[in-house]
Parts: C-alpha cells; sequence; structure tokens
C-alpha cells in the first residue's frame, strides 16, 4: 500500500500556563487557534492556580514550552532540558533563552492615564498586585508616569507594611481608610479583575459610589470576577487571544531552528471596554454630568441630542455650550461614542448576531452601525469580533 509521503511528525507543545483568569484561558485559545491553522500540535496542559509554579513532569519529552514564568527556580529548570520556550508573563527578564510575548504593559497603562484625562479628571490613584510581591510593577510605575506628563499625580495603595504580603481581602479596612482619603472624584486603575471586585465591593459597602466618586478601570478582563462584582467593571482589552497567537508563532520559529529576537513581543491593547465602572465624567457642571448619566442610562435607544434637551429642561444651543466647554464635544458626539461602546462590548461578550446587536444599541439600520464602528474603530464589527 503506498504513501504520497512520510506524515508530518506532531509537535508536542508543553502550556505552563494557569487557567484559573479569563485572561489566560484567552491566550491559550490564541495557542490553539495557531497550532489549528499551521500544524497539529499535541499539548501537555494541566488545570492551575495563579499561586503555583508550574514545572515540566518528569519524563515528558517534546519539542516546546509556552509558560508563565514566575521564579528562577522555574527558569533554570527549563534551562536544563535545553528545549525552545516562550514566556507570556509580565515576569521574567526577556532572553535568547526564554524570549517574551506578552501584552504592552506600558502601553496599557498609557492607555488607562489618557481615558481618564479625557474624562476630564484630575485625581489619579493605583491599586496594584497587592500580595504578590514577586511582581515588578511596570503598570502602576507606567501610569504614575503617564498621568504625571498630563500634570497629575496618582497615589498608589501599598497596603499594611508589615502586612504588605497578605492578599486584599484581609486588608478590607486599610483600604476603605484609604479610598474615602482620596479626593473625589478620582480615577482608579486597578491590576486585575480580582482586585477591581474587592475595591467595588469595598465602596459598595462603606457609602462611596462607583462610578461617581470612583471611577474603576481593570487592567484586564474577568468574567467571573466581573459577574459577581456590584457594579459591571471596564476594563483594558489587552488582546490575549493574539498574544497567545504571537506566542505560538514564535514558539513555532524557535523548533524550526530559528533564533529568538533581540526584544521582546510586545502586543498594544485594543482599547478600553467601558462598562459602568468609568462611565462618567469628572465635570463640574451639574447640567453636563446629569446628561452623561441620562446618555448613560439610555445608549441602548435611539437617543437624540433632542431627546437629551427634552429630559433636562434645556436648549440646544446652552447644552452644547456647556458639554464643548466641559469635556471638548457636543452631545451628539458623545451619544455616538456611547453606542458605539455598547456595541463593542456586546461583540466581545455575546454570539448575538450583527443584526441583533443592533437592534439592540438604538441602530435602526445595520449597515449605519457598521459603517459607525468602522469610522470610530477602524474595521468592521465583523472582523474586529473576529480578531479579538
Amino acid at each position: 500500500m503506498g504513501m504520497a509521503g512520510k506524515q508530518e511528525k506532531r509537535r508536542r507543545v508543553a502550556l505552563l500556563v494557569q487557567t484559573t483568569s479569563e485572561w489566560h484561558r484567552q491566550l491559550l485559545r490564541g495557542v490553539a487557534d495557531y497550532a489549528r491553522e499551521h500544524r497539529p500540535w499535541d499539548f501537555h496542559i494541566e488545570p492551575r492556580g495563579l499561586l503555583e509554579t508550574m514545572q515540566l513532569p518528569k519524563g515528558w519529552r517534546g519539542d516546546g514550552v509556552i509558560l508563565r514564568l514566575v521564579d528562577p527556580a522555574q527558569e533554570r529548570a527549563i534551562r536544563r532540558r535545553g528545549l525552545p520556550a516562550v514566556n507570556v508573563s509580565w515576569q521574567g527578564e526577556h532572553s535568547r533563552a526564554i524570549p517574551r510575548v506578552s501584552s504592552d504593559e506600558s502601553a496599557c497603562a498609557r492607555l488607562a492615564a489618557s481615558h481618564f484625562v479625557e474624562k476630564g479628571f484630575r485625581s489619579f490613584a493605583y491599586v496594584g498586585p497587592v500580595g504578590q510581591p514577586r511582581y515588578a510593577d511596570v503598570l502602576g510605575a507606567e501610569f504614575a508616569i503617564a498621568t504625571r506628563a498630563a500634570g497629575f499625580e496618582c497615589v498608589t495603595f501599598s497596603g499594611k507594611s508589615r502586612k504588605h504580603r497578605q492578599p486584599l481581602h484581609q486588608q478590607r479596612q486599610w483600604l476603605v481608610d484609604w479610598l474615602h482619603g482620596l479626593r473625589h472624584p478620582t480615577a482608579l486603575l486597578v491590576w486585575n479583575g480580582e482586585v477591581g471586585r474587592e475595591v467595588i465591593a469595598a465602596c459598595s459597602a462603606n457609602g462611596l459610589h462607583v462610578p461617581d466618586d470612583l471611577a474603576v478601570l481593570c487592567a484586564e478582563h474577568d468574567s467571573v470576577m466581573n459577574s459577581l462584582a456590584p457594579v459591571p467593571m471596564s476594563n483594558i482589552d489587552q488582546s490575549p487571544l493574539r498574544v497567545g497567537r504571537e506566542a505560538a508563532a514564535l514558539l513555532d520559529r524557535l523548533m524550526s531552528g530559528r533564533r529568538a529576537p533581540a526584544r521582546p513581543i510586545h502586543v498594544p491593547p485594543v482599547g478600553v471596554v467601558q462598562r459602568q465602572s468609568t462611565d462618567t465624567a469628572a465635570v463640574d457642571d451639574s447640567l453636563v454630568a446629569n446628561a452623561l448619566r441620562h446618555i448613560r442610562a439610555h445608549a441602548h435607544e435611539p437617543l437624540k441630542v433632542s431627546d437629551l434637551q427634552k429630559a433636562l429642561f434645556v436648549s440646544r444651543r446652552s447644552l452644547e455650550h456647556r458639554f464643548t466647554q466641559a469635556l471638548g464635544r457636543t452631545p451628539a458626539v458623545e451619544i455616538r461614542r456611547a453606542r458605539l461602546e455598547h456595541v463593542r462590548r456586546l461583540l466581545i461578550e455575546t454570539d448575538l448576531p450583527l443584526a441583533g446587536i443592533a437592534e439592540r444599541t438604538g441602530y435602526q439600520h445595520l449597515e449605519v452601525m457598521v459603517r459607525a464602528f468602522q469610522r470610530q474603530f477602524g474595521l468592521p464589527p465583523g472582523r474586529f469580533r473576529r480578531e479579538r
């Protein structure tokens, strides 16, 4: 019985990546997508948690590793195996031996700062990976630099010094006192969904309002933590799916004998996915503040500027003048922005068809929504959904 040619060997790839967070599960999907499209890989993977250090099993023989590098001992163990490896964590230094592919931490910080500055905030704060001392927290440092460059200062929650290794939920009262001591309204960037949920829960239980006293933005998204938070949490879309694909592509090159790049591969963030926790603006004009709340509450409807006038009992000329003075944009632009953010959120979080999304976001014609989305975000909604 003849064969057209020898069957290509299936490469064996170990995935030493935690599986408990949404971000890492999306990254693993990106790895799987790459392998499915290019060549079949046999994966070794175990369900693991954030605080675990993962090692290759004894006796495992394979061709490459994608890992979340967390400590020097783990790095030494990987180097001893002599396998091509790619690190997908913000931890660990990039090297030719274990190159790094990760979301761009500095770009995420700058994006968060610009998002809040555009909303008119003048008070900024940050809550990082409390209780995880192994992280060199570039995100918090870069957020402080970005806010300082815009002319503002940023304060950071560091926890009780003698208890700095305790997780955030064990420092609730200390956190509450710190939150109350901020100058409100404050723009608050937090490390991840777990930290965001704890911060918002602390606010909710202690008389602080999100987003009006504290606008909370998570550096990454976790759907479970988001569903458990008292207020739906905004997040930076770090495109973990693309990080996974880029990591898989680099590992594929390394397993084929090519050299690692001299510099790490940084995947830029897509943008801010706005939910209720930041859906506000820091404005002194009470009329504009009320208008923003009305827009927020009715973004799913075919809202017009005339509807806003009637709800607020104000002339169009006065409304537009005060909007421009407070935010530098018109009410019509803000309505369009809020509606398109709603579209983007539904594209990310649901499997609704585009026609269903148009219906739920106040667009009477699908083609109008598609054109508006492409103007705002640079690509049509269907492609945006496929590529994120």
